[in-house]
């Protein structure tokens, strides 16, 4: 086993492993247990387990511990460096990008459209969570009085908390 062969499995991860932490386990599990061998599915296990409980993203912590176990502190460098770096060039583009086309009127537009997209797709989650969040019509109306008489009549917040309280046990 060599270092660019650290290196290139924890690139090849970083570039194709989307979805966040959790999905990118299943393409650290193939690559280090079934493909190279380099842990066991209970050594596997453990390294997910104290990624879980470190602080920063599981696949960063992953490749850090992976590479410590195989090459020590320089594998885990380029173990972690190598699960980074994809993240890294690809800002490194757009930010470039963004830089030499700022000022262009069809750049901005877009943009401008992003805004919006962007916009639409907080909605849309804030939609899904307020499905659960708010059981009743009641609770959204309540919510909507007290914000209105505390934003206009600067009522104490905490009376019109204990009033709502009160209200939502004899009225809910």
């Amino acid at each position: 086993m060599t270092y660019l062969t650290l290196l290139w499995t924890f690139f090849k991860i970083g570039i194709f492993g989307f979805g966040g932490g959790y999905a990118i386990l299943a393409m650290i599990q193939q690559e280090v247990v079934v493909h190279h061998a380099w842990l066991t599915q209970s050594e596997f296990m453990d390294v997910v387990a104290i990624s879980q409980m470190t602080p920063g993203p599981i696949a960063i912590n992953a490749a850090t511990f992976v590479g410590y176990k195989q090459a020590g502190i320089l594998g885990s460098l380029l173990c972690t460096f190598g699960v980074v770096l994809p993240s890294l060039i690809i800002m490194l583009i757009i930010t470039i990008t963004y830089m030499k086309l700022r000022d262009q009127a069809w750049f901005k537009n877009i943009f401008q459209k992003l805004r919006w997209v962007t916009l639409g797709l907080i909605g849309a989650a804030l939609v899904i969570v307020a499905q659960d969040a708010f059981p009743d019509w009641f609770s959204v109306s309540l919510f909507a009085i007290c914000l209105v008489i505390y934003t206009r009549f600067k009522m104490n917040p905490i009376v019109l908390m204990l009033v709502a309280a009160v209200a939502g046990i004899f009225f809910a």
